[in-house]
């Protein structure tokens, strides 16, 4: 019996060195996050792009620090979230954890089937305080009109 696939040749996958194309960050190019404050009490983080293995890495780095600011909470919009896979998951649970520790409260703004449905599967929606609309956050977090 011959083993299937046949093992003629190694597979192999070259990545380009970093150093050589310096103008290239591939996680950058999926995946845009910006940061603004919504006083007062409030950080909104405008996640726009795909959540993937690449990309899940840019989304902690810019997230975790947030939360350690003085601000009692911070809302993630994935709104603009068009593929969203376990690795952005994982980066959600380390920030819900860490964000419990440091006292602030962790907010999602979720309406799409990419970001919603993994969250369902997972049964991660029911950890999380998920808003339909930045509208809605940002009164729960005490950012409206009346303050």
């Amino acid at each position: 019996m011959r083993p299937w696939p046949p093992l003629s040749r190694p597979y192999r996958l070259t990545v380009p060195h970093p150093a050589a194309q310096p103008h290239l960050h591939p996680a950058r190019q999926l995946l845009t996050i910006t940061a603004h404050p919504a006083p007062p009490a409030a950080t909104v983080l405008t996640v726009r792009g795909e959540v993937d293995m690449l990309t899940s890495t840019f989304l902690r780095d810019r997230l975790l620090p947030h939360l350690h600011d003085t601000v009692p909470q911070v809302i993630v919009d994935l709104t603009d979230v068009d593929f969203f896979t376990a690795g952005g998951l994982t980066v959600l649970v380390n920030a819900r954890q860490a964000a419990m520790a440091a006292g602030i409260t962790l907010c999602l703004v979720a309406s799409t089937r990419p970001v919603l449905l993994p969250l369902r599967i997972t049964g991660l929606d029911g950890m999380f305080d998920i808003s339909p609309d930045i509208t809605h956050a940002l009164l729960r977090a005490g950012c409206g009109p009346d303050g």
